[in-house]
């Protein structure tokens, strides 16, 4: 088997690295939904307050895919149903039971996945609640039901800082991660792609069955999703649609059928200098950061995240960590303006570039914080953008078309293979200090809409 060596990119040295050692956070007394989380589905509320659920009961619906169902995360009552402008659902909160119902659904042992009918695993799926979990590219959102992808895209191996290490997940239980592959495999008829990383050693990654094996190598964005589609089964146009899922959701699909209830749990990482202590962490889906940090002093002024710090969404305590996410990230919030800090040599000044003196010490002994160094200027095509984007992309002519609303140029220029992921490493290193993740996103949403 071929490795596939990425040169360019970039893995930002961060202080406050997570240790591996699994801390449970406990029961929480409430867990919330965010509907903003699901891209693509447009959702119909299916309960109102004071109303019980259980865990796996339907709380809203999809009105694009009337099939496709988001369901409570604990059981409980709905206490609040926050509701933002234009009727907008903003966020469902449930107060939890002492005693946690579940819904039932079927349950199959491992010989059986092999007989079940793409129909069946599709119906399992979609009234469990776990569709969501499934991806399309291009536009990265829930899948569509009735879509047919060309391949399906596990990764294990991520890049991005702060992210759980996939070995030490799997050591802690891999129970469904074969079954769940199986599943992706029966269900869509296609290759599923499992994408690892050269140091990946669990057994069950690499010897895992009905995939297709890879293994990438080199700096961030390596372990993106994205990354492995373009240069394994690269997107051609808006109809040539790749479905993927995280590699804990792959645990959750087989544990869903192994044991017939929707699994809650999952492990995240809590990193960042800010906080005091920086570790694994056992949570539940809808789980608020507050109660995910309790216990974990955060020192001085700084900015929570949800996710990492390259793709998340800064947050709230109140907040809930988003239903894709990962890792909580605590960093640095400084406004300071340094005097005339251009002409300083920079040794404690993080660069990607020679430009300061900190690069000779491979940015060891520096802080990363919220300062931007800089404002918004002109396009400088320096080729610090195509120097971490290990894409065959022209970043620059695409961002200067999504601007102009070009879309013809945009679609030639790749734009279907493009993902605000893929490009947050971009806005980190651009020297204009332009949210190149943002346009990407604009432009995406833009040919969506009137492509």
């Amino acid at each position: 088997m071929d490795v596939l060596r990425l040169k360019k990119g970039h893995d930002i040295v961060l202080a406050g690295q997570p240790e591996k050692r699994l801390v449970d956070a406990g029961k929480p007394a409430r867990l919330k939904i965010r509907p903003a989380d699901f891209r693509g589905i447009k959702p119909k509320l299916m309960v109102k307050e004071g109303d019980h659920v259980r865990t796996g009961s339907p709380v809203m619906y999809s009105k694009t895919f009337p099939d496709v169902y988001v369901t409570a995360p604990g059981s409980g009552r709905i206490i609040n149903i926050v509701i933002g402008e234009r009727r907008v659902v903003k966020e469902i909160v449930i107060d939890l039971d002492r005693a946690e119902t579940f819904e039932e659904f079927e349950r199959f042992d491992e010989q059986a996945v092999t007989s079940l009918s793409p129909e069946k695993i599709q119906s399992q799926l979609l009234r469990s609640g776990l569709w969501p979990v499934i991806r399309q590219r291009p536009f990265s959102s829930v899948a569509d039901p009735a879509s047919k992808p060309k391949a399906v895209f596990v990764s294990a191996t991520p890049t991005a800082p702060f992210t759980p290490d996939s070995d030490f997940i799997l050591d802690q239980d891999a129970t469904g991660f074969q079954m769940g592959l199986s599943i992706l495999k029966r269900l869509s008829g296609s290759p599923v792609h499992l994408v690892a990383g050269t140091k990946t050693s669990n057994q069950v990654v690499t010897e895992a069955k009905d995939v297709v094996f890879h293994r990438f190598n080199g700096p961030h964005p390596a372990g993106n999703v994205g990354i492995h589609i373009h240069h394994i089964a690269p997107i051609r146009n808006r109809d040539d649609i790749v479905w993927y899922v995280a590699l804990q959701d792959v645990l959750r699909i087989g544990r869903l059928f192994l044991r017939g209830k929707l699994p809650v749990e999952k492990i995240v990482t809590l990193g960042g200098e800010s906080l005091e202590k920086q570790h694994y962490a056992r949570i539940r889906h809808g789980m608020m950061l507050k109660d995910i940090l309790r216990g974990n002093r955060i020192g001085g002024e700084s900015r929570l995240i949800s996710g990492d710090v390259l793709t998340g969404r800064m947050s709230a305590p109140e907040d809930a960590l988003g239903f894709y996410h990962d890792t909580v990230s605590v960093i640095a919030q400084n406004t300071r303006r340094d005097f005339f800090g251009w002409l300083k040599p920079g040794r404690h000044s993080y660069s990607t570039t020679n430009l300061f003196l900190s690069k000779l010490f491979k940015n060891r002994s520096t802080t990363i914080d919220t300062r931007l160094h800089g404002s918004q200027r002109v396009i400088i095509p320096f080729g610090n953008i195509e120097s971490v984007l290990p894409m065959d992309l022209l970043p620059t002519f695409l961002i200067k078309m999504i601007i102009a609303r070009d879309i013809d140029e945009m679609e030639k220029l790749g734009i279907y293979e493009c993902d605000p992921e893929d490009f947050a490493l971009c806005s980190f290193v651009d020297a204009s200090k332009m949210e190149i993740a943002e346009i990407i996103r604009e432009g995406l949403e833009y040919v969506e809409k009137n492509g």
